[in-house]
């Protein structure tokens, strides 16, 4: 069960984090930046099964590709910016984790506008 690693892993990463916070706060920093990309690498691996069950949907469903493509995108710029914003809060940066949360929501909204005129298209389409 990756769950436990992920889950163990983090409280270990938390507790080096608290003993180290009193010897330097920068060790603690790199000790939980360490942490989260090794979770983060979890999270990718986790990401390749969602795609390739997303393509084998795909073979069932005849979808066009391009939607596919920019619903994976989104998905990856909602992780990273996540990610990013939370490293950066932890490290007492909060204003620019909202400045990276900001930026992630309006791409993923710039990268949604093609799915959108779609599916405004095919509601005219019924409309008319």
């Amino acid at each position: 069960m990756d769950i436990i690693k992920i889950a163990v892993l983090g409280i270990v990463g938390a507790l080096l984090g608290i003993l180290l916070k009193s010897q330097k706060k920068e060790y603690e920093l790199f000790a939980m930046l360490g942490v989260s990309l090794c979770i983060f690498y979890f999270i990718m691996s986790k990401l390749k099964l969602v795609i390739s069950v997303i393509d084998s949907m795909q073979e069932y469903v005849s979808l066009d590709t391009s939607y596919i493509a920019i619903l994976i995108k989104m998905i990856g710029i909602t992780y990273v910016s996540e990610f990013s914003a939370n490293l950066c809060k932890d490290a007492g940066y909060q204003a620019v984790a909202g400045q990276i949360e900001m930026f992630g929501k309006l791409s993923i909204l710039a990268i949604s506008m093609p799915v959108v005129l779609v599916l405004l298209e095919t509601i005219g389409e019924f409309l008319a």
